[in-house]
């Protein structure tokens, strides 16, 4: 009875989600196939066959919705993130997002009318720092990765205040 209780302790106790479930599962397909059967060695094959399949498939399941659930709370992070910036601060990240990457060389910045406080202010937050570009020659501003994203979906969202008209198709009259 001790190697009874030990088993049952261990199993209530477990805590990796995938093995939980294929226990679960191997369970009942072992019950339903000994109330179909009434054979207790094909009841218990059938749970011994099924557990490893059942656990493989329940892990991965577990492991996509953990990894989706958090990249949904990084980018509510980040949205909130970017929600709490001044309009100013607002104004460098979507220069960051006009020009098309997280990553801007001080020439760029400077060519840009943004305001020196909002952009010392990212710095102070660590939202923006700086670095070396890959070949080393020149200074650059990087934006927050997160913050960028929240800039990029803001952008997506907004209303398009482009006035040009678009291009007529080729042999249209």
């Amino acid at each position: 009875m001790n190697n009874l209780d030990k088993l049952v302790e261990r199993l209530y106790s477990e805590t990796d989600f995938a093995r939980s479930i294929a226990t679960s599962v191997a369970g009942i397909v072992g019950l339903v196939i000994y109330l179909v059967q009434r054979d207790w060695v094909i009841a218990a094959f059938s749970a011994v066959i099924v557990f490893p399949v059942v656990r493989l498939a329940s892990a991965r399941i577990h492991e996509r919705r953990q990894r989706a659930e958090k990249r949904r709370m990084n980018r509510e992070d980040a949205a909130e993130n970017y929600s709490r910036l001044s309009e100013h601060e607002q104004a460098v990240v979507q220069a960051f997002v006009e020009a098309g990457g997280a990553v801007l060389t001080w020439s760029q910045v400077n060519a840009l009318e943004l305001r020196g406080p909002a952009i010392e202010s990212l710095i102070h937050r660590e939202l923006l720092g700086t670095s070396m570009t890959a070949d080393g020659m020149r200074e650059t501003f990087v934006l927050d990765p997160g913050l960028f994203e929240a800039g990029v979906a803001r952008a997506r969202s907004a209303p398009s205040n482009s006035s040009s008209k678009p291009t007529p198709l080729r042999g249209a009259a």
